[in-house]
Order: C-alpha cells, then sequence, then structure tokens
C-alpha cells in the first residue's frame, strides 16, 4: 500500500511539473501586442477605403456630442484629445468642454473655441437637443481615426441601442501601443467589480443626461446608473480597440455598487478588494434545501475526503447529499458505503448500469428532495465553509440558470474559472494554470461574470430549471460536453449562467474516470465533440464572453493570429459563420 501510494504521488508530481512546464512554454510563445497590431491593427491605405466605404454606406449619421471636463486637465492632454477629434473619419460631431479650466489651459480652450464651431463650453450642446448620441471622454485620451465612424455604424445597425461601446488599449512612455483590454459582450454581473466598459463608450444622450445631472461618483457610478434596467439588446459592443486610454485608469466603487443593488431591489452587501467589488448577494429566507449529487465508483479515499470535507466544513444549513455508486466492487469502498447509509443527512443509491455521467445525475437528481441540486464530482474538495452559500444565494437570483465555482488543482493553480466557447475545437477553461491569487486577463478570474457554461464537477442550479430543460443530455454526451451543452440550454431558454471565483474548492480533476488515454476513450471523446460541434459550432467563435481578437488556441487569453474579426467589414455577432 504504502508503495502504491508512493508512485501515485509521484505520477502527480511529474503531471504537475510537465503541465507547469507547457505553461511557461506557451506564454513564451505569445505574440507580442505591438506585432499583433502591425499585422492586424493597422490604418493603412486598403483599411482606411474600406472604413470610409462603411461611412458612405451609412443610413444615417446621427450626430455625436463628445464631452470632456475641464477640471484638472493640462492643455496638453486637451490638445491631444482635441487633436484625436479632428481626425476622425466620421464627420457628424462637436465637442463640448464643461467645468472649470486651469491656468494655461483657460487659453487654449477659449482659442479653440473661438476657431472652431464644433466646439462648446459650457452651453450644452447636448441639452440644446443637437445631439443623438453623448460621449464621455477624458482629457488625454486619443481616439482613433475611425472610432466616432464604428460606434455610429453600430448605432445605426442596431436600432434598439442605448449604449454602444468598443474595446480600449494604452500608449506608453514611448509611444507604443500595449495593455489591451478585449472586453466580452454586454455583462451586467461583470460590472458589479467594476467598470467593464471602459472609455470608448457612446450612449442616447436622452438616457445619459438625467444621470449626468444628478451627479455621479466616477466612472463606474456613471455606468452602473445610466445602464439600470437596460436589456441585452440595447447594449452593442464593438469588438475594436477605438481609443488609447492615457493613464492605466481603474474605477470601482463599493458605495456606487450598493447603490446599484438597492435600485435593482435586490438584498446584499458590497465591499471593495484588490480585485474589485465583491457582491455577498443575500440567502433567501428561509434557505432552499439542496441536494448534493455526487456520483462515484470505488476511489475510496477520493470519496472519503470528498464528504468528510463538505460534512466538516459546509456551513450552510439544509442540505443532503446523494452518493451514487455506479457498481462499486472494492471491499473497502463497499463497507464505507454502508457505513453512509447509517449517517443522517447521506444516501446512497446503488446504480449499476454501464458509466454514463450524464444518466447518473439525471437518475439521482428524479429522487432528490431539495429545491436546488448542486452536481459535486467525487474529487472535489471542500477548502472553506461559505461555499455553498455562495452559489445558491447566485443561483436564487431572478433569471440565473447555473452557477459555476472556482476550482484549483492540488498545487493552488487554477483548473477551472469558466468554460469558454471554442477552445480547443469545442470549449474550454479560461485562466487554466494562472496562480490561486492571479486576477488574470483584465482581473477576471476572480470576478463574479456572466459565462456561456461553467463546469458540472460543481455546479448548482434550481431543480425547476434542471427539469425544464430535460437534465444533462445522456444519449449525445455520455461523459465529455454533457455540462456544456446543459448551460447552453439553460441560456436557450433566456436564463444566464454564471461564474463565482468567491465559492474555492479543489478538483483532483479526472482522478475518479482516468484521463482519456486509450483508445476507445479517445474515440468516445471525438464522437462527443463532433455532436456538441454539430449542435453548437455557430457559437463557437462568437462567444459572447471572450472576445473574437483573443485566440481560441490556447486557454491564456492570448492574441488571435488572426483575429476573428477585420476592420474591412461590420463585426455581425449573430451571424452564422
Amino acid at each position: 500500500m504504502l508503495i502504491a501510494t508512493r508512485l501515485a504521488e509521484l505520477k502527480r508530481w511529474l503531471w504537475l511539473t510537465n503541465r507547469r512546464r507547457l505553461q511557461r512554454r506557451k506564454q513564451a510563445a505569445r505574440m507580442p501586442y505591438d506585432v499583433w497590431c502591425a499585422r492586424h491593427d493597422t490604418l493603412d491605405d486598403a483599411t482606411l477605403a474600406a472604413l470610409d466605404a462603411r461611412l458612405a454606406n451609412l443610413a444615417a449619421k446621427p450626430p455625436i456630442t463628445v464631452r470632456v471636463a475641464l477640471d484638472g486637465a493640462s492643455e496638453q492632454a486637451l490638445a491631444a484629445t482635441f487633436a484625436s477629434l479632428l481626425a476622425q473619419r466620421y464627420p457628424a460631431w462637436r465637442l463640448e468642454l464643461t467645468g472649470q479650466a486651469d491656468g494655461a489651459a483657460t487659453a487654449w480652450v477659449q482659442a479653440t473655441a473661438a476657431t472652431d464651431a464644433r466646439v462648446s463650453v459650457g452651453a450644452s450642446a447636448c441639452v440644446e437637443g443637437a445631439a443623438t448620441w453623448l460621449v464621455p471622454a477624458t482629457a488625454g485620451d486619443v481616439w482613433r481615426a475611425h472610432a466616432l465612424l464604428l460606434l455610429a455604424e453600430a448605432a445605426v445597425r442596431s436600432p434598439a441601442a442605448q449604449l454602444v461601446y468598443a474595446d480600449h488599449d494604452r500608449i506608453d512612455a514611448h509611444g507604443r501601443r500595449c495593455d489591451p483590454a478585449f472586453l466580452c459582450d454586454w455583462n451586467p454581473e461583470l460590472l458589479l467589480a467594476g467598470d467593464c466598459v471602459g472609455p470608448a463608450a457612446m450612449w442616447r444622450a436622452a438616457r445619459l443626461k438625467p444621470v449626468l445631472a444628478a451627479g455621479v461618483r466616477g466612472a463606474h457610478d456613471l455606468v452602473l446608473r445610466a445602464s439600470c434596467g437596460l436589456k441585452a439588446e440595447e447594449v452593442v459592443h464593438v469588438p475594436n480597440v477605438l481609443v488609447h486610454r492615457s493613464s492605466e485608469a481603474t474605477d470601482a466603487d463599493a458605495i456606487a455598487v450598493a447603490a446599484h443593488l438597492d435600485r435593482l431591489g435586490r438584498r446584499g452587501s458590497a465591499e471593495l478588494t484588490p480585485a474589485g467589488v465583491r457582491v455577498r448577494f443575500a440567502l433567501p429566507d428561509p434557505a432552499p434545501r439542496v441536494s448534493i449529487v455526487i456520483p462515484t465508483r470505488n476511489q475510496l479515499e477520493l470519496l472519503r475526503r470528498c464528504i468528510d470535507s463538505v460534512h466538516s466544513l459546509t456551513d450552510y444549513p439544509d442540505f443532503e447529499i446523494v452518493v451514487v455508486d455506479n457498481g462499486s466492487d472494492e471491499p473497502a469502498c463497499l463497507r464505507y458505503l454502508q457505513d453512509l447509509c447509517a449517517t443522517p443527512g447521506v444516501r446512497v443509491l446503488r446504480d449499476e448500469r454501464p458509466f454514463n455521467y450524464a444518466e447518473l445525475n439525471n437518475a439521482a437528481v428524479a429522487q432528490c428532495s431539495g429545491d436546488f441540486i448542486a452536481l459535486l464530482n467525487n474529487d472535489i474538495e471542500v477548502t472553506e465553509g461559505g461555499w455553498l452559500r455562495e452559489m445558491v444565494s447566485l443561483t436564487a437570483l431572478p433569471a440565473t440558470g447555473a452557477v459555476g465555482a472556482r476550482l484549483l488543482y492540488g498545487d493552488r493553480s487554477v483548473q477551472h474559472a469558466g468554460v469558454f466557447l471554442g477552445l480547443g475545437g469545442g470549449a474550454g477553461h479560461g485562466h487554466k494554470g494562472l496562480g490561486e491569487f492571479d486576477g488574470g486577463y483584465l482581473g477576471r478570474a476572480l470576478q463574479l461574470q456572466a459565462l456561456s457554461a461553467v463546469t458540472a464537477a460543481c455546479l448548482v442550479v434550481r431543480r425547476t430549471h434542471y427539469d425544464a430543460v430535460g437534465g444533462l443530455d445522456a444519449a449525445a454526451f455520455a461523459v465529455a460536453f454533457n455540462d456544456v451543452d446543459f448551460c447552453l440550454r439553460l441560456s436557450a431558454r433566456g436564463l444566464r449562467n454564471l461564474y463565482t471565483p468567491h465559492a474555492v474548492l479543489l478538483h483532483h480533476e479526472s482522478v475518479t474516470r482516468g484521463r482519456d488515454s486509450n483508445a476507445a476513450r479517445r474515440e468516445r471523446f471525438e464522437s462527443e465533440r463532433a455532436t456538441f460541434i454539430a449542435r453548437w459550432g455557430h457559437l463557437m467563435d462568437r462567444d459572447p464572453a471572450y472576445n473574437p481578437n483573443l485566440t481560441l488556441r490556447s486557454e491564456d487569453f492570448g492574441l488571435a493570429d488572426p483575429p476573428r474579426v477585420s476592420l474591412l467589414r461590420p463585426w455581425q455577432p449573430d451571424e452564422q459563420p
């Protein structure tokens, strides 16, 4: 037994070492951003001609007012922003300067307003009704020549739009582009953590004027207030870098988020953390009963560790554990399962059918007593008490589908921080291999957000939603992709799947059934992947939570080469590939 244990430990160490080595190689091979820009985001003659053609084909040219606050702005910053506006391909814009200029900036403001009729100071052109759209800009930000054109084009193509926003980057001290922020599509849950819209944002003037008139605490507060009540179809994301931000602006405001929760009528508290604002939503009162379903076969030590950790650490007030024994035959494991039958709050269901993860869970859920279902792999280990409170509080929110947790390998690196479509030719876990306390791309590994899918290794869902979509698809996805397919079917019903980084568990991945290394397992996996692509392939390169400028070849949010969006034509996220 000791020798077998040592060999297992050695095998695990070798696997982790090899995975870290591969991760370092991937990071070293990532394309530098300046190289990517030269290849894919340079305004050469052909691109400018295509942009001018897009301008000529616009059905309308709505007037846009760019509003810049003078308070504290330097002459140099104001001049840089104004010069970038003068270079715009889109003609129907005005610049509105508000507030009080200081020092040398005063003379610049007066001279500019006197020589260019498109510039107004103090008296708002927006209030006079000239502008359909309003852009709250920051002095020093540089707007690329096609910025207003692409924002206006998106607004014209989406008549219901109230907000249009785009990606941005920065210019470093050497004049080089750096730090691209390739944003996801509209994600109000992610917005709670901080301003995920950024500086390249254009609002319907009628919506934004009352918000500005009432006063705001900063960019985060502005977006929270102005977006309150917006529907998904009223927000358009243009996945192109349109602004070079002048500074590494970060904006996260717990007070603004708390006020936003009040406006939404949701009970919870907000606190500022290094990763942004964390919201703790209140549990329903009384807390709903949760049935934790754990399929298993032998693997006594894994199962014991899983159940012991759930029992000893979980501080949720009302849950049952339903163990699905898929034909265990090891005497020690059978004795343990027999003992579990006498444990309060634990049931053991014997199910000897051939292994089919989806079918085992579906059959068990049919016998559960809880209003909420938690699917849990037997290779999961609970490490902190609040995991189930966090997941249930989110699952209980209106229109929530499945909720997934942040799962770590035994070495505390990230195994799951959400599922993104298209990664690896099917679906993959973003940020895999990231350090436990690393926020990852734009901090998203440590921020609550809506995603297309989450893993069923630890997933919570309402029983009614589980039943409404027919549970996991056992016929098409016996082992792989059943959780992603399940989440996408929930999305098709208008529900939102959420990832929370605030429920953290260990996942000793695939120890239960081993790795898909033999021919039969590989064949089964490829068959299920083919079925998944046939069903959901039209979404795989258009995941709303994953920018088309990011690669599908790895899980580290590297740059796509080439990107799945081009300046030669408008981005159409709903278009079939």
